[in-house]
């Protein structure tokens, strides 16, 4: 049930688009990297709109500030060398001219405060890279479609479920940046303690490491079925393997209830800005209420008006109150997704099984080869 139901989300809200996404992870590249790319514009949040380019310039410092500082010094050298060779020249055959001297100095000197002014703004120039930085940054680990075994082509094209439910996953993310209630400041105190960015590229890199690993235990099993022309040569490993591969679809499958709960609270906060949004008019109509109480009580005498006051204030309590019980809703429904370390510890329990698993098969594979060399011999 669970299957057919995120399928139905990314039927209603991806089927017809192209899977363009690149996700930065986080824990990938150092804060200091990333506030360098915030700086020069790049895109390195996964709730920001739009497709994430990767380029060869992110792990660079192609910036105006470097320019500036390589063309003052090179202009400043040049000058300095067009103002001293007719000096060196005449010194060449005669005395030195003293006049020359001082005017070589005088434009070296002003060549040198501007490259050490450029060199200063470049330094400082907060979308620079210094070597550290660029070690991480060309370390930077990007989710992409390909890595989710996405291959594009009209007859020879591709996709995986763990692809789809990702792009599910990435565009979810992006509509809750973008509903009212997760930029209202009633939210501040909420949001700051939901992160979407890493919620978004742990879902993701789970996913790459469930195809990985099923693309390992694919191959042992067709490499096992050659072994014996057609059927299994060592039935043992392939029912390992196929309990594997079950233990790998619960793993998905609990990768499903967290785009779900992902969904849900984007849900929820669709809710909040409803009442959020009845919450703004309520307290407009009650300030103008305001002021219409006090052009009444300083023209006529109406009993209604401190009524129909008294019943806004209500109708905005009510509001409030509504408010807060989403609140309370979107703190519980938040955990659903935003804590990995349940299938972060099934994942590695496979993997462990996976690579032993290998490791008892090329043992076995080495014990045949042993035994048939001492039969041969």
């Amino acid at each position: 049930m669970a299957t057919i139901s995120w399928k139905s989300l990314w039927e209603r809200s991806c089927a017809g688009t192209l899977p363009t996404y690149r996700i930065l992870v986080p824990d990938s590249v150092s804060e200091n990297v990333r506030n360098v790319w915030r700086a020069r514009s790049y895109r390195v949040d996964a709730t920001e709109p739009g497709t994430q380019l990767v380029t060869a310039g992110m792990s660079r410092n192609l910036i105006r500030s470097r320019v500036k500082f390589a063309a003052a010094t090179t202009a400043g050298a040049i000058a300095t060398g067009i103002a001293a060779l007719p000096t060196v020249l005449i010194s060449v055959f005669d005395s030195v001219p003293e006049g020359g001297v001082i005017t070589t100095g005088i434009i070296g000197t002003i060549s040198a405060a501007g490259a050490g002014y450029t060199g200063w703004k470049y330094r400082k120039d907060p979308r620079r890279l210094d070597r550290k930085a660029k070690e991480s940054a060309s370390a930077a680990e990007w989710i992409t479609p390909e890595r989710l075994g996405w291959v594009p082509g009209l007859t020879k094209g591709q996709d995986t479920d763990e692809q789809r439910l990702f792009h599910l996953t990435v565009v979810t993310a992006q509509k809750i940046a973008r509903t009212r209630a997760w930029t209202h400041p009633i939210m501040q105190d909420h949001v700051s303690r939901v992160d979407l960015d890493h919620a978004v590229a742990s879902i993701g890199r789970r996913l790459v490491e469930l195809v990985e690993i099923r693309a390992e235990l694919e191959q042992m099993r067709q490499t096992n079925i050659n072994a014996g022309g057609g059927t299994p040569a060592d039935p043992s490993t392939d029912k390992q393997i196929v309990a594997y591969l079950r233990q790998l679809t619960r793993a998905f499958s609990s990768m499903v209830d967290r785009v779900l709960a992902l969904n849900a609270y984007y849900e929820r906060l669709r809710k909040l800005d409803q009442q959020l949004l009845m919450l703004d008019q309520t307290e407009r109509s009650r300030e103008i209420g305001s002021r219409v109480l006090d052009v009444i009580s300083r023209t006529a005498d109406d009993e209604n008006a401190d009524w129909r006051l008294q019943e806004l204030n209500i109708e905005a309590e009510a509001h409030a109150e509504s408010i807060n019980e989403l609140l309370r809703e979107l703190t519980v429904t938040a955990e659903g997704f935003d804590d990995l370390d349940e299938l972060d510890s099934k994942i590695a329990r496979a993997q462990k099984q996976v690579d032993e698993q290998l490791g008892l098969n090329r043992a076995g594979e080495q014990l045949g080869q042993n035994r048939e060399q001492r039969h041969l011999s």
